[in-house]
């Protein structure tokens, strides 16, 4: 290398400063990245349509009771009022129901895991454990 070429000659130890500190800013922005995307995962099943809102609370209360699940329930929605049906992986029929205004019901066949308002298990979900 010529004097007038602009480039120094690298300095031993500088090298390695020089990089690290270039790389914590792309060590910042992956970890700003990464914990957006995790937020966004986290604020999903609150804003939706009352068929998504109550999946997702059937889903978490067959998970918290430990129901081994062999077909996650699929739902349909009929003026308000949601149906969910699903297996377990015995075989036992899964079924979520909630009418347009009443409560949530989560059967795996004749036992009931749960009555009550789809709201409190998604509020109760979200809450940091």
């Amino acid at each position: 290398m010529t004097p007038s070429s602009g480039l120094r000659p690298p300095v031993r130890g500088k090298w390695c400063q020089s990089t690290t500190f270039h790389a914590r800013p792309l060590v910042v922005l992956v970890a700003l990245v990464t914990a957006g995307c995790s937020q966004v995962a986290a604020v999903a099943p609150v804003g939706g349509t009352r068929e998504a809102l109550v999946r997702f609370a059937g889903n978490d209360v067959l998970v918290a009771q430990g129901v081994s699940i062999l077909a996650a329930p699929v739902c349909t929605a009929d003026a308000g009022a949601v149906t969910c049906a699903g297996t377990a992986t015995d075989g036992t029929a899964i079924t979520v129901s909630a009418p347009a205004d009443g409560p949530m019901t989560v059967r795996v066949g004749d036992r009931v895991l749960y009555d009550g308002p789809v709201q409190t298990v998604i509020d109760e979900a979200g809450r940091p454990s």
